[in-house]
């Protein structure tokens, strides 16, 4: 008995079963084909999360860059104010982060096969 990973949720299961507990795949009935689709969908649905990441790191970016902006009465001010530092400073490392994920799960060695 040895544990795998269940092809479409990727949980941990036992390889005697014949149902996946947690998503409940028929596993039994499963072809090569089959399991090679359901890689290529797990990899489009992490990209497709990576890509959100990203969105949500440029519009904290955004987001900080017309806060900094519209805090003070004459447009940018210094010290910029403490929270669009944050947005910036958050959203800079969350675009970062997502970006390198996306360039991570684009190598071929990551791709489905």
């Amino acid at each position: 008995m040895a544990i795998i990973n269940c092809p479409r949720c990727g949980k941990r299961i036992s390889d005697l079963s014949k149902v996946c507990a947690h998503c409940s795949l028929p596993l039994g009935e499963m072809s090569e084909h089959d399991i090679e689709q359901l890689e290529r969908q797990r990899w489009r649905k992490r990209i497709y999360i990576a890509r959100n990441v990203t969105y949500l790191g440029m519009t904290a970016l955004v987001v900080g860059a017309i806060w900094w902006f519209m805090v003070g009465t004459g447009g940018l001010v210094l010290p910029p104010p403490p929270l669009s530092v944050i947005l910036l400073a958050l959203g800079a490392v969350v675009y970062l982060g997502g970006r390198g994920w996306l360039l991570w799960l684009r190598m071929k060695r990551n791709r489905p096969h």
